[in-house]
């Protein structure tokens, strides 16, 4: 009977590493891009909670039983729900965005991303798009919201630059002229001290 509880631990493991990779503290590029294996490894170790729930449950008798069963039934919704999500997930959120590097830092260590809300809007003259700070660390890279502007039209970007250490510089020319901004962030803590511009449609990554 110790094999259950192996297998009770092993769906808790891989539930917990699931949940924490999904909530992302951290702010991790490479987990953020990664939804559907989170979703994944979720639902199997929901599944193992509901097995060993159910193997558990067979050897007790009582109150014992009805709480193992409880639990399996509730574990095994769960999983599903997780299947369900990563789905949804998948069918829903617009992989196609594009995105290219605006600007990089004199020591290579940021980089300035304008990221296009859809790849279907490349070309129309209000969509929006947004200006995002990452860090250059590849799988560990961690990016962080600059701000939203237009990129077409009347207006455009004309140029993105890094005007010290913990400065970023975006200059707009638009029918009402030049505009310039900048945007202090903290570069040991990847954080922007106050975005520019209105905030970004919820397709947009915001960190």
């Amino acid at each position: 009977m110790k094999w259950p509880y192996f297998l009770f631990m092993l769906g808790g493991i891989l539930g917990i590493t699931a949940g924490i990779a999904v909530n992302n503290p951290h702010r991790f590029i490479g987990l953020g891009d990664w939804l559907w294996l989170w979703c994944v490894l979720a639902a199997a170790g929901f599944g193992l909670l509901s097995f060993a729930c159910v193997r558990l449950a067979i050897g007790t008798r009582g109150i014992r039983r009805w709480l193992l069963a409880s639990c399996a039934g509730f574990t095994a919704l769960v999983g599903l729900a997780c299947i369900a999500w990563g789905g949804l997930s998948s069918l829903l959120v617009d992989y196609s965005n594009e995105q290219r590097v605006a600007a990089t830092s004199p020591d290579g260590r940021f980089e300035v991303i304008l990221y296009y809300a859809d790849r279907r809007a490349a070309h129309l003259r209000d969509r929006p798009d947004g200006l995002y700070l990452q860090t250059t660390e590849g799988f560990l890279s961690k990016r962080t919201y600059l701000g939203c502007l237009s990129d077409s039209g009347h207006d455009r970007l004309d140029w993105v630059r890094f005007a010290d250490a913990n400065t970023v510089v975006v200059r707009q020319v638009g029918q009402e002229g030049v505009t310039e901004r900048s945007v202090s962030f903290d570069p040991v803590k990847v954080r922007v001290i106050r975005p520019m511009g209105d905030s970004c449609p919820p397709d947009l990554y915001t960190g």
